[in-house]
């Protein structure tokens, strides 16, 4: 599928068993294909075994009126969008995914802000040649405070460039999937790989003339939605080496 755009074309292309392999291998639980599509997605990542959750680190911004919310959650996805490029250029060989979040407060306000979900790989470089950081490596393992605090950096400079405001950052805090309310699926990056999880894939989308302006041309496409299975759906969704 190709996607014009004012700044040139996108390529969509079909992933690789390859690409497959290493996502099953680096989610913590995996990922499936759905026999059958599902609201648009044909893949299901798995972010729940059992009562087991996947976690993440929640980038917090202050609270905003419900008013306010759509314009920031609007904002963190051009900024995610716009610093995949930036994040890329370190050459991290782990999974990246960056969900912007909205978590529903009392008296209408609302929480919109930025989860990170990293899984370094034991053989990248964010493993090899940097030290262990005692922050959140001990929680999430070797190399993960160092993928995120890059994508954080790669964040406030698309905000610079950009123009478009990032939201003061009051916490960085360890969360359970289900804590952080509706959770948008939009671009992960395995290594060098770009991979779209939308399920709905329109022109109209502004995310792929900020990726084209960025220099992506090339884009797998995983229609995907989170899911949740079994341990024993385990041999199917990670399967072993």
């Amino acid at each position: 599928m190709i996607i014009n755009t004012p700044q040139g074309s996108v390529s969509l292309i079909n992933p690789t068993a390859e690409l497959v392999r290493a996502i099953q291998s680096l989610l913590p639980f995996g990922m499936v294909g759905l026999s059958q599509p599902l609201k648009g997605a044909k893949y299901g990542l798995v972010m729940q075994c059992d009562q087991t959750e996947m976690i993440g680190v929640k980038q917090q911004p202050p609270d905003v009126d419900e008013k306010s919310a759509i314009t920031c959650f609007q904002a963190n996805s051009i900024l995610v969008t716009h610093s995949l490029t930036g994040y890329l250029k370190h050459g991290f060989s782990g999974l990246m995914l960056p969900c912007v979040y909205q978590r529903k407060k009392e008296n209408q306000r609302a929480e919109i802000g930025v989860a990170y979900f990293a899984y370094p790989s034991p053989t990248g470089h964010e493993v090899q040649e940097y030290p262990y950081d005692p922050a959140y490596d001990g929680q999430f393992g070797h190399g993960f405070t160092l993928m995120m605090v890059s994508f954080i950096r790669a964040l406030q400079q698309s905000s610079e460039e950009t123009g478009i405001t990032l939201q003061p950052t009051i916490g960085l805090d360890v969360r359970r999937r289900t804590q952080l309310g509706t959770l948008a699926f939009g671009f992960m990056l395995v290594g060098p790989h770009v991979v779209c999880l939308k399920t709905v894939v329109s022109e109209e989308d502004p995310a792929w003339t900020i990726l084209r302006g960025s220099g992506i041309e090339e884009v797998y496409h995983l229609p995907s939605i989170p899911i949740t299975i079994q341990p024993e759906d385990l041999r199917v969704s990670k399967p072993a080496k």
